[in-house]
């Protein structure tokens, strides 16, 4: 069966896109066509056009739509992966019978948008036209896939999509490379991990200052980042920028951590939570996007508000005085990562979507 695949690589979309390749290399029934989409490393005449060049969404959905037109007519069904890719191909997707995926909707990534550097026009008939453009592409696709309860809400209550034509599957987590053997907590410092590239989007400048509230030496503190100036940092504090996605330096220190502490203020849910659910880490994360659905608040981590120092160093404080807690939250966190976010069932569902569309 020949499924071509138009997918986003920006931010952790890039990480879902090598994770969906990963599963579709043990599908031999699967021929892929792959439409790769960088954010920054397009190339053609056509990307210097006017507005194209500086409009991401333009440029996606234009290379979707012309590297999947080249292919159309060999292809049996197509997933565009997110909804940016989407734009310019409805009448491919009426020939191609497609799939959109999706983790947050365009009107849930305007609300969000002062956290990524994106700003929501004030014209209200651009506004109009975008908000059409989506319905075509919703409209024309044959199903539609969410990575949580919180994006299909949208998709049917501000795009009027019929339930029923919604599957929510999230992104797929390697269980065999992230599954961690525990190690059992011992006297000494709890051990913090925090991963994100974007360190004041995930609320690295509020973990800082909730770090900066707890007891000496009750923790230590690792920090992933691609950022490179992240503020005053204390001998009690690791900083990495060296980590690559799923690698090995990346797996030790999951393995090497007592909890997972993201207090992110921006949003929509992150692979990392995945990663660190999967391993066995307990999540201590904020009410942001669909992170309420992956973390159970007082079952596999703990829910605190954005913005929120006092609110997260309480938290800290708490898992931090009660090692039996810790343990059963590891051990819940575990077993949900492993079943809900597993690659193999979770990318089986989605090519399973992709490949069943008529």
């Amino acid at each position: 069966m020949k499924l071509g695949f138009a997918l986003e690589y920006s931010l952790g979309h890039t990480t879902h896109a090598q994770n969906l390749k990963r599963a579709l290399t043990k599908r031999a029934e699967i021929r892929p066509t792959y439409i790769d989409l960088p954010y920054d490393g397009l190339t053609g005449a056509w990307t210097r056009l006017p507005g194209v060049r500086g409009n991401w969404s333009l440029r996606a959905s234009l290379g979707a739509y012309l590297g999947m037109r080249r292919s159309a007519r060999h292809l049996s069904g197509a997933l565009y992966h997110t909804q940016v890719t989407s734009l310019f191909s409805a009448g491919l997707m009426r020939q191609v019978p497609s799939v959109i995926s999706l983790d947050a909707t365009p009107l849930q990534y305007d609300a969000l948008g002062a956290f990524y550097d994106h700003v929501p026009s004030t014209n209200a008939r651009l506004e109009a036209l975008k908000k059409r453009l989506n319905q075509r592409a919703f409209g024309a696709a044959k199903h539609l896939v969410t990575w949580s309860e919180w994006a299909k809400a949208s998709l049917v209550a501000d795009y009027g999509v019929a339930p029923e034509k919604i599957s929510v599957i999230p992104p797929g987590i390697d269980t065999d490379l992230w599954r961690q053997k525990r190690r059992v907590r011992t006297a000494g410092p709890l051990k913090l991990l925090f991963v994100g590239g974007d360190f004041p989007r995930k609320g690295g400048d509020t973990l800082l200052e909730a770090f900066g509230r707890l007891p000496p030496n009750l923790a230590h503190l690792t920090i992933v980042t691609k950022t490179q100036d992240i503020g005053n940092t204390s001998p009690s504090i690791t900083v990495r920028h060296d980590i690559q996605p799923n690698s090995e330096a990346l797996l030790q220190l999951y393995s090497d951590a007592d909890l997972f502490v993201f207090p992110t203020r921006g949003d929509c849910l992150p692979l990392a939570v995945m990663e660190a659910l999967t391993s066995g880490l307990p999540v201590v994360t904020t009410t942001v996007g669909a992170l309420p659905e992956a973390v159970t608040h007082g079952e596999t981590g703990w829910i605190v508000p954005p913005d929120d120092p006092a609110a997260l160093a309480e938290a800290l404080m708490t898992l931090a005085g009660d090692a039996k807690l810790l343990q059963r939250l590891s051990g819940a966190a575990a077993v949900v990562g492993q079943t809900r976010f597993s690659a193999e069932v979770n990318y089986g569902r989605l090519i399973a979507a992709v490949s069943g569309v008529r």
